[in-house]
């Protein structure tokens, strides 16, 4: 049943409760049983255990553990506690990455209302919130968070904020009339009041119809249970893919060792083996990524983007679509006025600046510009001389207002420098604080008028408050003006009484005198043009009364009181009328031309009214300017929840792009276009702060929650801003970029060395010693050795600073693998460039006579028993391979800093110094290497190698030449031929461009 169509008494037969008496308390534990506690349930948090089981699902923990074993096995003591120790270090870093995670509901829980007011046999009391059960007439007030869903029968001027529901940034006014449309939007059931939104005002009774995950908030409960992030990333699943190749091919090539030994394994031929397995596994592949994306977090976190989880940087870096909220991120979340117009005299444009009493008033007459630099030129209105009508609407604003506005002292401390900053508190509705800002701003607040200073003559005391009337749409109060005729003298005496009101324009109109047809018009053309630009407007009058007739409501019952008021508010004056808005954040405009200009499309989802909706979208960029493209075409950038739900998933994904702005949009609209754009295989983020974004900000790539925002959505997302900049999204993106070419970088550095080790393993397997034995070039302890050695260049290529173009480039293909043609070629290339040079320096030491040893292999034995003639050779080869191919190691980081650009040219000294890892990584392993292979006993007990002679250094020198100016050939004819990623010059046009088809 749709409760906001269905009348009242329907409602309360379908839960067999009365409006007067409620519930008997003997129903109650029925219904308990039957619909359960007001409470949300769902998921706890994974205990430590749980987290840490799941980091041995990396099949790569398993095959270096697996490995570890074969050494101890093998009695190779060094390579079998190496192995096993990389394994542990690798699990230790994913499991603390895990392990700060929060819990996903421990917020919504919070948001429950303690305490409820219900009737139950008749009587009013308070029972946990927990225990309200469908079917109970609830009872909510001021300041009261609502416990359940209930349809309204009784309202007395009431209002709840909805904000973290709906998004919409006003209090709704409530009435307990029925609705016609089953599909009305969540924030235009009046006559419904949700869980957990909160009474701004008034009083209301209702019916409970829906309670615990059967609330709204309960259904936002449910979709940030059913988290779709669960999975693997992108990168995830190819290293996952990487790994089961790798894998496969150490496999591989422990058959091929195994079988030219015709199967018969001995020591040495397991130790080939084990080598054969290790040269194509990425021992530090998985440390490198996860301290890439731990430094990639540390980074954010400088420019106030706090990094809840680590794998969602690498998503930032493909992001093609940005769906954001408007009610505090896009825009400020506090309403400002902007312009006010006098009938005699015309506009005024309000500078804004917040909730800050600060800010020039510019007299614009016929004009209503709209910012500052518009203004700039127009008469500035002076306190001193400030026009007696414009005098007058102040004071009406001013004094028909509830809201308060306070100097708050505040010491920040920045750098050890103390200074006195002011902040400003308030109370009342955001557009009651918005109207005495204003007030304030020309020096005449409320508390400015009600209090007799010296050198004042005059001052306002309020006699009556009429409060605002949901149903009349207007509030009204009468003041008394005192005056006193010495400047200096202490007394002031009551010389008039006067009406002030103020509401929704047509009820101002409909109440004031001296109002024909034609200046009605002309009022509600202006009335119209403002709402048009999003602008909330509302009307002023006031009227002079007798000082005899004014009447102390206080004494009075309600029907006389009513009466008194429907008499003052007649034949008013009307004064003119001001323009309230929620402006947009300062860097938002910009941020989303970034973004445009990155090829990225912003989209703004929000539960704003469409003219406001449509009106911000203009201000900051995600709408075409104002007549730049046809009306009908500018339609199809537009649309409103309810047209969207209306939608099948089939016409949905039939439209030519999603629509750039939906406004009334619910939280099944943003779950809805979300799951569209995952079908259209975007890479989206989602931007939010309120409970109502909650469940989309699980569904996209990439959630982003505002730091001040609500716990619920900063629970929900992947990625919080501690400033509410949104600006800092495209920061994020920028680094999300830099990461993900970065990984790129290093991962292809990775496969280089990885395929050129595996390459000289298997070519060697031809290379025998006398008794027909193979021979392995680099036994496990020299292999893990050069896995010490690639590690420190590739955390290097980790962390290089972003292109210059790096936000002018278009977003990667969302299906583009992370391995695209051109690193494929570059794989190709630099690792057979590399083994060739490598295995040129192998078999040049094992076959070039020098000294009094036999060339080649000549002993059987040697890595069991070493002979200083028959197996000199191989070991110095060895040492030289393992030179060789460390240093090769090191120029190949130089070459994967870019993959065009030449990098041993000019550039290379400033790359170098400032690649403080690069350059002490290879000065600390050719000292090591010196220390290893210089030592007869750790060289030749320990590595298997032996020392290498002027022969190998000009081997290994000559060498590292031909592989410096081989790569930089390499990268020349691909700069020439080869055709690169165009720059983005304008891509905000294209991305109307395909919504426009």
């Amino acid at each position: 049943m749709q409760y906001h169509t269905e009348e009242v008494e329907k409602v309360a037969q379908e839960f067999s409760t009365s409006l007067d008496t409620g519930l008997a308390s003997s129903e109650i534990p029925t219904r308990l049983e039957r619909y359960g506690s007001n409470q949300l349930e769902g998921k706890e948090g994974s205990a430590w255990i749980k987290i840490l089981l799941r980091q041995f699902i990396d099949p790569m923990n398993w095959v270096f553990i697996g490995l570890g074993v074969g050494g101890f096995v093998l009695k190779d003591w060094p390579t079998g506690s190496v192995l096993v120790t990389i394994a542990f270090i690798n699990l230790y870093l994913t499991f603390s990455q895990e392990y700060a995670a929060e819990r996903t509901l421990a917020a919504l829980r919070k948001l429950s209302s303690p305490l409820a007011t219900v009737i139950r046999d008749g009587v009013e009391q308070q029972i946990p919130s927990v225990d309200v059960v469908p079917g109970d007439v609830v009872v909510i007030n001021d300041g009261d968070s609502v416990p359940a869903d209930c349809r309204l029968f009784f309202v007395s001027n009431l209002e709840t904020d909805e904000a973290l529901l709906t998004g919409e940034s006003m209090p709704v006014s409530k009435a307990t009339a029925r609705l016609q449309k089953d599909d009305e939007a969540l924030g235009d059931r009046f006559n419904m009041a949700y869980s957990s939104t909160v009474v701004t005002r008034g009083r209301g009774m209702g019916i409970a119809v829906a309670t615990g995950m059967e609330t709204q908030i309960g259904k936002v409960a449910i979709k940030v249970m059913n988290d779709p992030k669960s999975g693997s990333t992108h990168i995830q699943k190819a290293l996952f893919k990487m790994y089961i190749f790798l894998l496969g091919v150490a496999v591989t090539g422990l058959i091929i060792v195994m079988a030219v030994a015709k199967f018969k394994v001995d020591e040495a031929v397991g130790l080939y083996a084990l080598s054969a397995a290790l040269s194509v596994l990425p021992a530090g592949l998985t440390t490198v990524l996860t301290l890439t994306l731990v430094l990639g977090g540390k980074e954010m976190a400088r420019h106030r983007a706090v990094v809840r989880k680590l794998k969602s940087l690498e998503t930032l870096g493909s992001v093609t679509h940005i769906f954001s909220d408007k009610t505090g991120t896009l825009t400020m979340a506090k309403m400002v006025l902007t312009n006010v117009w006098i009938p005699t005299i015309g506009h005024f444009y309000v500078e804004g600046n917040g909730i800050a009493p600060e800010g020039r008033v510019f007299m614009t007459g016929n004009d209503a510009v709209e910012s500052v630099v518009e203004a700039e030129g127009k008469s500035v209105v002076a306190l001193q001389s400030m026009p007696t009508e414009l005098s007058t609407f102040t004071t009406c604003a001013a004094l028909c207002n509830v809201a308060a506005i306070a100097e708050v002292p505040v010491e920040v401390t920045d750098k050890n420098d103390k200074e006195e900053s002011v902040l400003w508190a308030t109370s009342g509705s955001p557009s009651e604080v918005a109207i005495q800002v204003f007030a304030h701003k020309l020096k005449m607040g409320r508390p400015d008028l009600e209090t007799l200073t010296p050198g004042k003559s005059r001052v306002w005391e309020r006699s009556a408050e009429f409060p605002f009337d949901s149903r009349l749409k207007r509030m009204s109060v009468v003041y008394v003006c005192r005056q006193r005729g010495d400047l200096k003298g202490d007394e002031a005496i009551p010389v008039s009484a006067h009406v002030f009101t103020k509401g929704a324009i047509e009820m101002i109109l409909d109440m004031c005198t001296q109002i024909d047809v034609k200046t009605r018009t002309d009022i509600m053309r202006i009335v119209k043009d403002l709402a048009s630009r999003g602008l909330r407007v509302m009307g002023f009058a006031t009227k002079e009364v007798s000082l005899s007739d004014l009447k102390n409501i206080d004494d009075l019952p309600s029907a006389a009181v009513r009466a008194w008021r429907d008499e003052i508010e007649k034949d008013l004056n009307f004064l003119g009328l001001c323009s309230i808005y929620d402006p947009p954040r300062p860097e938002s405009q910009r941020a989303v031309k970034e973004a445009h200009q990155a090829g990225i499309s912003v989209h703004m989802l929000t539960g704003d009214h469409r003219d406001t909706a449509i009106a911000i979208a203009h201000d900051i960029g995600i709408l075409p300017a104002r007549g730049s493209i046809p009306p009908e075409r500018m339609a199809q950038l537009i649309t409103t929840g309810p047209q969207l739900d209306a939608l099948s998933i089939q016409e949905l994904d039939a439209l030519p792009a999603l629509p750039l702005v939906v406004a009334r949009c619910t939280p099944e609209s943003k779950v809805k276009i979300i799951e569209a754009s995952r079908r259209r295989n975007y890479i989206s983020i989602m931007t939010g702060d309120g409970v109502n974004d909650s469940p989309s900000l699980r569904l996209a790539d990439v959630g982003v929650a505002m730091g001040g925002g609500s716990d619920v959505a900063k629970a929900a997302s992947d990625l919080v801003l501690s400033d509410d900049n949104f600006a800092t999204i495209i920061v994020a993106i920028a680094e999300g970029r830099r990461i993900y070419v970065n990984i790129q970088r290093f991962l292809l550095y990775y496969w280089i060395t990885l395929l050129s080790c595996f390459i000289i393993i298997v070519t060697n397997l031809w290379v025998t010693d006398p008794a027909g034995v193979t021979v392995a070039p680099l036994t496990p302890v020299i292999m893990i050795f050069g896995y010490a050695v690639m590690t420190p260049p590739a955390g290097s290529l980790s962390v290089q600073k972003a292109h210059k173009d790096n936000m002018r480039k278009p977003p990667r293909p969302p299906k583009e693998s992370l391995f695209n043609s051109e690193i494929l070629w570059d794989l190709f290339f630099y690792s057979l460039l590399m083994s060739v040079l490598c295995l040129s320096c192998y078999w040049g030491m094992i076959w070039i006579p020098y000294g009094e040893t036999a060339t080649g292999v000549a002993a059987t034995g040697c890595d069991v028993e070493y002979s200083e003639y028959g197996c000199r050779h191989l070991f110095s080869a060895r040492a030289t391979l393992i030179l060789m191919f460390s240093i090769a190691a090191f120029i190949q980081a130089i070459h994967c800093i870019s993959f065009r650009e030449a990098e041993f040219g000019s550039r290379f000294w400033t790359t170098v110094k400032n690649d403080k890892t690069w350059w002490i990584s290879l000065l600390v392993t050719l000292a090591v290497f010196c220390v290893f292979d210089y030592i007869d006993v750790v060289a030749i007990d320990g590595f298997g190698m032996a020392a290498v002679n002027w022969v190998g250094w000009v081997l290994v020198i000559g060498s590292s030449i031909v592989f410096i100016a081989g790569g930089e050939a390499y990268k020349a004819y691909k700069r020439r031929f080869w055709k690169a990623r165009q720059v983005n010059n304008n891509v905000e046009m294209e991305i109307y461009s395909t919504v426009l088809v």
